[in-house]
């Protein structure tokens, strides 16, 4: 009987899919020349590759005509990473459930519901044991985020695939084995569950579980197939129309997770049968004169040089050497009883607006008719104005300090930011020193409305140049941020750089470790309160005087009494213990770089900026185009409050 074979076939608009196998978070750190590179090409922004080239994996970089793509999967080759020019496929069919089978030394005989099928010794198979119920991807989310709060970024790893068996055969298992022929071509596939099959054709190996069972059909089929690709990935990579869906997502999405199980296998086969990117190059007649002309350019750099553009970051904390960040306290929670009181006032203005237009309208006629409105506006603007530009001015005659030799008071440093606590934003994970993360919910009218807001602003940080470093308390700091996310669908989707849609929104804006900060603020002293020395030292001469055996020791000619020359020496030795004491304690309270702390000005008309850019050269200048404009509405708005009073008082 004559086997039938059935091959991959791709959609009529063939539109190719670059495929790269991602990389664990701990490996990450050597992507910022290629980073760089894809956003010099316009193709994506270095955050959005970024988030397609770590995880784990097969993820979809990005999709088009081949002849686009083949330029990019060449440079993603040539900085070592593997990846796969295919198109997309179209399931012929899902796999068969199992119902029996029959173990021989040759074979092993797998009877369906839709026939018999033969994993003959020495037969390729692609096998995909997944969980359909999210726990196991959950669990591995859970442990990626709590190495990358802990030990930061850099040492964050997935579970190991041992451990992350375990966790899909705690769940809801299911195993597809792909048989694959000698021409390439899929023979069979078979869908195996726990409890859906008769184990008695296991014979000595079945066991009282039904996820036992399934797990030793994984160990039979390693033994007899010639080559096995294992793949535990479903729900965690990146690749098109294999996303995990959960009860939120209607009624059907335990079987939509089972065909989105089918088109993950067909894709995984695909990729066991493509072709190298260097190999479709050749194939398609790329040269290096054929390709775009961004990406001529940067393949050109990767064969001439080993290493080019900006490197990352810095990063000076070590993993593991960071302790959790320090609770809210309760200036956080007075905020957020002043943001009750905001909201109950906005709520109440708002009510007002909807059901009392003839008062809202009286008020806003009474104000234009008196002039009081476009006063009150001129007074705003003015006040607004000026007080942009009195800060423009401070922060140009303000020099730069270096953090080694910084004086008390209003001080201006630059330098890079370094996590002084195990601090990382909350959607997306990243290390940062200070993130402000808003969430939005979409009302009747399809509007964004602000639900909440939280923000860092209680962890200290440090700011760090060539002399040293220097802690920064950012409470109460105008924070001027340059790295923003948005995303939808909660914390899972943002981590894997997944969008979608839904009522909720988050925008967080955020300041990555190691980027460069401008801060203008008050330097002060940060150590023990303890009394003046002096203090001390007189009631250490009372006690003195009270202690007859620590008295005498002074007592130098032993004739029981304390001249005035002995009294004095016993006065200066207590000073020097006492000294020696404080500075003991002092440097036992905190590190070197915790004795000065920059914080927000006692005196509240002095500014407290943290923004982030390495000079204050664009501060100044989004200063002072923000005076012109509200100067003029300011004029305007005078202008027009006198010919309001002139026409009435004529």
């Amino acid at each position: 009987m004559q086997k039938r074979v059935y091959f991959i076939m791709s959609k009529p608009e063939r539109q190719t899919l670059l495929i790269v196998e991602s990389l664990p978070p701990s490996r990450a750190e050597g992507l910022a020349d290629l980073l760089e590179k894809v956003a010099r090409t316009g193709w994506m922004d270095a955050y959005t590759a970024r988030q397609r080239l770590v995880g784990r994996g097969p993820s979809l970089f990005a999709q088009g005509e081949r002849r686009e793509l083949v330029p990019m999967a060449v440079l993603l080759e040539d900085h070592k990473l593997r990846c796969w020019l295919i198109d997309p496929v179209t399931p012929l069919f899902a796999p068969a459930r199992l119902r029996s089978l029959r173990i021989t030394e040759d074979a092993i005989d797998f009877t369906t519901g839709s026939g018999p099928l033969r994993l003959e010794r020495g037969m390729p198979v692609v096998a995909v044991l997944a969980d359909t119920s999210g726990r196991a991807a959950e669990k591995n989310l859970k442990h990626l985020m709590a190495q990358r709060l802990y030990q930061g970024a850099g040492a964050a790893d997935a579970l190991a695939d041992t451990a992350l068996q375990r966790a899909i055969l705690r769940a809801e298992p299911v195993l597809d084995l792909y048989l694959l022929a000698a021409e390439g071509g899929i023979q069979g596939a078979i869908r195996i569950l726990p409890g859906g099959f008769d184990p008695a054709g296991l014979g000595a190996r079945a066991t009282l579980s039904g996820a036992g069972n399934l797990e030793q059909i994984l160990d039979l089929t390693r033994s007899h197939a010639g080559s096995c690709t294992l793949s535990l990935d479903f729900g965690l990579a990146n690749l098109p129309g294999c996303r995990l869906k959960n009860a939120e997502d209607g009624p059907r999405w335990q079987q939509d997770n089972l065909e989105s199980l089918t088109r993950y296998g067909w894709l995984l086969v695909a990729l066991a049968a493509g072709q190298t990117v260097t190999a479709a190059a050749d194939a398609t007649g790329f040269l290096a004169g054929e390709l775009a002309p961004e990406l001529t350019e940067i393949v050109r750099e990767e064969a001439t040089t080993q290493t080019g553009g900006s490197a990352a970051p810095e990063t000076a904390t070590q993993p593991g050497s960071l302790p959790p960040p320090p609770t809210a306290g309760r200036e956080r929670e007075v905020r957020h009883w002043l943001g009750l009181v905001f909201g109950a006032t906005a709520g109440l203005g708002a009510s007002l607006a909807a059901g009392g237009h003839q008062l809202l309208g009286g008020v806003i006629t009474f104000g234009m008719r008196t002039g009081l409105l476009p006063a009150s506006l001129a007074v705003a603007c003015l006040w607004s104005g000026f007080y942009f530009l009195r800060l423009k001015r401070r922060i140009e005659n303000t020099p730069t300090s270096k953090t080694r030799s910084l004086a008390m008071g209003l001080v201006e440093v630059q330098g890079r930011a370094v996590r002084k606590y195990a601090l990382v934003a909350p959607m997306t994970q990243m290390p940062c020193v200070y993130y402000r993360l808003r969430k939005y919910r979409r009302d009747r009218n399809n509007r964004w409305v602000l639900s909440s807001a939280s923000d860092s602003g209680h962890v200290p940080f440090y700011l760090e140049d060539d002399t040293g470093r220097v802690k920064v308390d950012p409470r109460r700091a105008t924070v001027n941020t340059r790295t923003r996310q948005e995303g939808h669908g909660g914390q899972f989707n943002m981590l894997f750089g997944r969008s979608g849609g839904g009522d909720e929104k988050w925008i967080e804006d955020l300041v990555p470790e190691g980027t460069s900060l401008y801060v203008l603020g008050e330097a002060t002293e940060f150590g023990l309160r303890r009394p003046a020395l002096r203090t001390r030292l007189v009631t250490a001469l009372q006690e003195l005087k009270r202690d007859p055996d620590a008295l005498s020791r002074y007592d130098t000619n032993g004739d029981g009494r304390i001249c005035e020359q002995e009294w004095a020496y016993a006065r200066a030795d207590l000073e020097e213990r006492l000294l020696h004491a404080s500075l003991k304690a002092e440097a036992a309270s905190a590190t070197p770089e915790d004795r000065v702390i920059i914080r927000r000005p006692r005196q509240r008309s002095l500014p407290f900026v943290i923004a982030q850019s390495s000079s204050e050269t664009h501060l100044t200048r989004r200063y002072g185009l923000y005076c012109l404009p509200l100067f003029l509405t300011a004029l305007l708005a005078a202008v027009w409050t006198f010919m309001v009073v002139g026409g009435r008082t004529g």
